[in-house]
């Protein structure tokens, strides 16, 4: 593809209809950097920067991001040069994601039937964070479609868990870590092998550490955090016991950089998920045409807009049959934002040009 001739970055913050509350940090707002690109022809494309404001999950952050994006890849990308900066796959995959998406726009061929996914809807769990008490988190399982995976903490783990499977001993369920736990916690860990979980996710921070992990306990060990391109997937994979990925195409440089780790672990027998970080629907529906592919054999965590948001800044994405989530079927990524919605949520605005 040729070099666009502009493009506009956009800082969007928009409130959480519900805060998530997790081991790393409690989210109430979504704040994220939208990428929109203009191409000779008139072709458009959008793609969004998922770091989070805080550099609580990963090192990237929004501030971060909107310089980088604003004064190093965006002008080198209109001069048609590499940037030669190391780092900051967050920022590099909103510009390559919005790219493709300009040039799928103008082929006139949706991001799932280019990447070769079939499924129009895909499996969804919803992630539902520590609650105020158990009776709380119990009511909230009540409510969600199908499975849910439940953030968990030292302090907030094994009575939790318990309570909800107790009300629910055939409802999917799975528990996420977010690496908070030390190496000396696996005796108070094992517990969770008697609740039939469908795994665990990141229990520990680091690959070897979780390894380690996945040889002491029953359950699954699903990896997160240290998860990037394909370098660490196949770092993880070369350890033993690795029950499954969960792939953040930000962190792995993009929509394109995400479908080869998905191959990759589909040809190594790895069970894999592309999984959210509170994207607007740019960045959701761009996951979405990924978490359609065969390779993805775990249920997604991406769910619909209304989990999320009461005003997207695109047109929802919407609930499928059974807790599922249906793939946008449009051109490009599928979706694009609404301009009311978008200029209502935007806080900051620049246009680059050639």
């Amino acid at each position: 593809m040729t070099a666009p001739v502009a493009i506009e970055l956009r800082r969007v913050r928009l409130d959480l209809r519900h805060p998530l509350v997790a081991g790393h940090a409690t989210i109430a707002r979504r704040e994220v950097v939208l990428v929109e690109v203009w191409t000779a022809d008139g072709g458009r494309g959008w793609g969004e920067c998922s770091a989070l404001e805080r550099p609580t999950y990963s090192p990237e952050t929004t501030d971060g991001a909107w310089v980088l994006l604003r004064d190093e890849l965006g002008p080198a990308a209109l001069a048609g040069r590499a940037a030669g900066i190391a780092g900051h796959p967050m920022a590099h995959a909103a510009l390559a994601d919005a790219c493709l998406d300009a040039r799928l726009r103008a082929s006139g061929i949706g991001l799932a039937a280019s990447l070769g996914a079939t499924r129009r809807e895909v499996a969804s769990t919803r992630v539902l964070g520590i609650a105020a008490s158990i009776d709380a988190l119990v009511g909230s399982v009540d409510v969600a479609p199908a499975g849910v995976k439940l953030k968990i903490a030292p302090g907030w783990d094994v009575e939790p868990l318990r309570a909800v499977r107790a009300a629910f001993p055939d409802r999917w369920l799975a528990a996420d870590a977010n690496g908070g736990y030390p190496l000396d916690a696996l005796d108070h860990l094992r517990a969770l092998d008697d609740l039939d979980l469908a795994y665990l996710e990141q229990p520990v921070a680091g690959l070897t550490a979780a390894a380690e992990v996945s040889k002491r306990l029953a359950t699954p060990i699903v990896l997160d955090e240290p998860i990037g391109g394909l370098d660490t997937v196949r770092a993880a994979v070369a350890l033993s016991g690795l029950g499954g990925l969960n792939l953040k195409p930000g962190k792995a440089g993009g929509i394109a950089a995400t479908a080869e780790v998905i191959a990759f672990a589909a040809a190594e027998g790895v069970p894999a998920f592309v999984g959210g970080m509170l994207e607007t629907g740019v960045g959701r529906a761009g996951a979405l045409g990924l978490a359609a592919l065969d390779g993805c054999t775990l249920p997604t965590d991406l769910g619909p807009s209304d989990w999320y948001f009461d005003d997207d800044v695109t047109a929802p994405l919407v609930a499928g049959e059974g807790g599922s989530v249906v793939v946008p079927a449009g051109h490009g990524i599928g979706v694009e934002p609404d301009p009311g919605r978008l200029d209502a949520a935007t806080v900051d605005r620049v246009v680059l040009e050639a």
